[in-house]
């Protein structure tokens, strides 16, 4: 229901919000003449507008809830003699509303920060390998629709372990860092570079064929290895990469073929890119 309620427009949520409020203000309405408590199934209609829209929308359902659940008490004859009762009831209900909207908000708002931590390296700002395989997941199917070919390149680090062995942790972070911030500021928005493993990269370039990856990660390439020239690290690469003309059947067996193509490099030689297209 979560996914499904995403994936929805913000006029469909309104519209969704609205009925289910009105649903609820017409139960309240019969069940208040049969004495039974009905109002706190407005929380339904207040959770939706809440977590799916913003705090103020939550807000303001709270309001309108306790506008309605006010009406309704004063309609029911189970209160006409007690007015000041309707209305202190419909206060009571529109505050509690209220606190439920302030916490379901505070609990979306550390949903979407542990979301976010799940999906960024902490280290190199990089994606993590979960949100790569969302995103690689979404662009196999976009890759499927419109008939475009793809590219997923894996990139090693090679001599990293040495780097932590003589100069220590702190500069093998520092060396990460750099090929991490190196690769994003040469790829376009519509790309993506994830920290796959310790020194291990995987770039997916969307809509990209074999020439123009070649390209592209040979800018990379040029630009990584003078950074590491520069700041005197001993550090090369390998580099496997696969041009899929066709999107391949899921994202484990593309990221099973780029890995042994990255692989088959660092077997024969290391500190070369070797890239291949394959239309399966």
């Amino acid at each position: 229901m979560n996914d499904f309620l995403r994936k929805r427009s913000k006029p469909a949520l309104v519209t969704l919000g609205l009925l289910s409020m009105a649903l609820v203000g017409v139960g309240d309405y019969f069940a208040t003449s049969q004495l039974l408590e009905f109002s706190v199934f407005f929380l339904l209609p207040v959770a939706l507008f809440t977590w799916f829209m913003s705090r103020r929308a939550g807000l303001f359902a709270s309001v309108a809830a306790g506008i309605i659940n006010a009406g309704v008490n004063i309609s029911s004859p189970t209160y006409f003699s007690h007015p000041r009762v309707a209305f202190w009831n419909a206060v009571i209900w529109t505050v509690f509303f209220i606190l439920i909207t302030c916490i379901i908000a505070d609990m979306k708002s550390l949903h979407v920060r542990e979301r976010e931590l799940a999906r960024v390296d902490s280290l190199t700002s990089a994606a993590t390998r979960l949100a790569f395989y969302e995103f690689a997941h979404d662009e196999i199917n976009r890759a499927r629709r419109l008939n475009q070919p793809m590219t997923l390149a894996y990139l090693d680090l090679d001599c990293f372990k040495e780097i932590n062995d003589r100069s220590g942790h702190a500069t093998g972070d520092s060396v990460l860092v750099a090929v991490a911030k190196g690769i994003q500021s040469h790829i376009r928005r519509t790309d993506m570079v994830a920290r796959i493993g310790g020194d291990e990269f995987a770039l997916l370039l969307p809509n990209t064929c074999k020439d123009a990856a070649t390209k592209l990660l040979g800018k990379v390439l040029d630009a990584l290895t003078h950074t590491m020239q520069h700041s005197g690290w001993p550090v090369t690469f390998s580099v496997g990469a696969l041009t899929f003309l066709h999107p391949p059947e899921s994202v484990q067996a593309m990221v099973h073929r780029t890995d042994e193509l990255m692989y088959s490099v660092k077997r024969t030689g290391k500190n070369r890119m070797r890239l291949e297209e394959i239309a399966v």
